[in-house]
């Protein structure tokens, strides 16, 4: 190769990284367990399209420090964070995180041990799992686990299946068959199954996702659950992206509603599990419903979540266009969006 031309392909490269540099998003936070925070973590992201966590992360940080502060670089998108220690791991309960152009900071990943004692109680199980729940070293009662064959629900929703609620002792089993499977735990303190979990609800990860289960050897597990923080209160209407609709909930008689949540679709039967969902309307009946992505959506708007509206229920569509749809472009703020709801018959 002559000199120009090594010239030419130095400068290539050169323009190359700076291009990767100027649409790389910086994502910084912290790395602590309930004492503070915790050196020698690595933090790990997954892009959101992925379906499996099987392959190693594509994006990894250098280990934290001290402070446990980390930071890192990742191309503007969606992703799934982890963070992963000795005999710590976290799994950043907002998963899948919005990472905008300008980066996102604050972000806090509370880690939990990874390497708890299994449960040891006799079972007629064949195949499935046999396990416990536990918040802090104690166990947790009535913990929902949740079953997931893959990451195309982003582990949400009501999954495959779940075991019953957990014991006194937070002991639980789950017939399941032979394959692979992804488990989280909730409990809300409201007793919903479904919705977006608010401060003080409980929420955790299995650290082993994806679990195989074998046939005639059934898994066994411990889960540590992490508590809501407070400030998922204050960040919510903005939590799942900067694309946002605001408005206000009504009744037939014009009269604010409040207790309603929105939900946004991307199918116009509007019958599969909402895309996203807002927190509940405050006492004047206004919403603010957050996603990363701007596009062709639905609205609805309903007082209970999961299944099809029941009679009693506080029901209505976004009437403001023929099928009920929206169009908004990202990163853009769509307001003055009404639904009207009425007492389902």
């Amino acid at each position: 190769m002559n000199t120009v031309s090594r010239i030419c392909l130095l400068l290539t490269v050169a323009l190359l990284m700076l291009s990767v540099s100027a649409y790389a998003a910086l994502l910084k936070g912290k790395t602590t367990v309930s004492a503070g925070a915790v050196s020698n973590v690595e933090v790990m992201a997954y892009p959101a399209e992925l379906l499996t966590f099987n392959e190693s992360p594509p994006h990894v940080s250098a280990a934290t420090a001290e402070d446990g502060l980390f930071s890192l670089e990742l191309p503007e998108g969606q992703y799934y964070l982890f963070a992963k220690g000795a005999h710590l791991s976290a799994y950043y309960g907002r998963n899948p995180v919005t990472v905008p152009k300008d980066g996102l900071a604050d972000v806090n990943l509370l880690l939990t041990p990874d390497n708890l004692p299994e449960p040891l109680e006799t079972t007629t199980l064949e195949s499935g799992i046999v396990g416990r729940v536990s918040l802090a070293g104690k166990p947790v009662s009535n913990a929902i686990v949740m079953v997931y064959p893959d990451l195309s629900s982003q582990l949400k929703g009501l999954g495959l299946g779940m075991a019953p609620p957990t014991d006194q002792q937070g002991y639980f089993e789950l017939p399941l068959s032979s394959g692979t499977y992804y488990i989280v735990v909730r409990v809300r303190k409201n007793g919903q199954m479904a919705g977006p979990l608010k401060a003080g609800d409980l929420f955790g990860y299995l650290s082993g996702n994806p679990l195989v289960i074998e046939e005639g050897t059934p898994a066994r597990v411990h889960i540590p659950l992490i508590e809501v923080p407070e400030k998922v209160d204050r960040h919510a209407a903005s939590m799942f992206g900067n694309t946002l609709v605001t408005g206000q909930i009504r009744d037939p008689k014009g009269q604010p509603v409040a207790g309603i949540q929105v939900l946004l679709y991307d199918d116009p039967m509007m019958l599969n599990r909402p895309l996203y969902v807002s927190q509940k309307t405050d006492e004047d009946g206004r919403y603010q419903l957050s996603f990363p992505k701007g596009g062709h959506y639905y609205l609805a708007a309903r007082n209970e979540l999961g299944g099809t509206p029941a009679p009693g229920e506080s029901y209505g569509r976004y009437q403001g266009s023929p099928d009920h749809s929206i169009n908004i472009e990202t990163g853009k703020l769509l307001e003055g969006i009404e639904i009207v709801v009425d007492e389902v018959y």
